[in-house]
């Protein structure tokens, strides 16, 4: 097995909860080395990936592009930043652990409902939409004041509170039709609909969602 890395210094200022979680993150055992660049830094559309399915990035991680937490032939893995993130839009995908000790600045859309995906925010998080609390959910360990957020799916964790969306968006009026599942929708009849909130029952297609932001394609109807 590959040594396993050291936690950086900065690491000893996250909020304890977090930082056991992270040190028990480096203790895993993983086939490859991490990957372990200084910082990120990248211009244009493109979207950016982790190198390795298990990477740290012991700095900022700055992308003006879509970030997507996945790596090619994995189904799990891990991407911890320690520091500041900021991208276009934020998806992590199935199976995988995104984890930022900084700010998190999300132009657009943070996704973190992917089945067995975790998402932490040690700081200050900032968004347009975050689709939170729908097959999993972004957990912040700092004060609950520091969520900056315009629309809110579901809910997001508070240590173990929980922060309920007060007035859920309805996604038809944000993004593009291809990324709704509008299955359960469709599936109610004309007088059904008209008693239940679209709010409720229309939801972000992960897999969708992830394909268009993969394109380097924003989710978001054009203004």
């Amino acid at each position: 097995m590959p040594p396993r890395p050291a936690a950086p210094p900065q690491l000893q200022s996250a909020p304890e909860a977090l930082r056991k979680f992270v040190e028990s993150l480096l203790t895993l055992d993983v086939e490859e080395p991490w990957a372990q660049p200084t910082e990120v830094k990248e211009t244009g559309a493109a979207p950016w990936r982790p190198p390795n399915a298990y990477t740290l990035v012991m700095g900022s991680l700055d992308v003006e592009g879509n970030v997507l937490v996945e790596a090619a032939g994995h189904d799990e893995g891990v991407l911890v930043v320690f520091g500041d993130v900021t991208c276009r839009n934020l998806f992590v995908g199935v199976g995988f652990t995104f984890v930022c000790t900084g700010t998190l600045r999300v132009k657009e859309t943070l996704v973190a409902t992917s089945m067995d995906s975790v998402t932490y925010a040690a700081g200050v998080v900032e968004a347009e939409v975050v689709d939170s609390g729908s097959g999993a959910w972004l957990t912040l360990f700092g004060d609950a004041s520091q969520l900056h957020v315009k629309h809110l799916t579901y809910y997001v964790m508070n240590g173990r509170k929980v922060i309920k969306s007060q007035n859920p968006p309805d996604l038809r009026t944000l993004v593009v039709p291809e990324v709704l599942d509008l299955e359960e929708w469709d599936s109610l009849s004309a007088e059904e609909q008209a008693d239940e909130d679209p709010k409720d029952i229309i939801k972000l297609d992960a897999g969708a969602a992830r394909e268009r932001l993969a394109r380097g394609e924003s989710l978001f109807l054009s203004p």
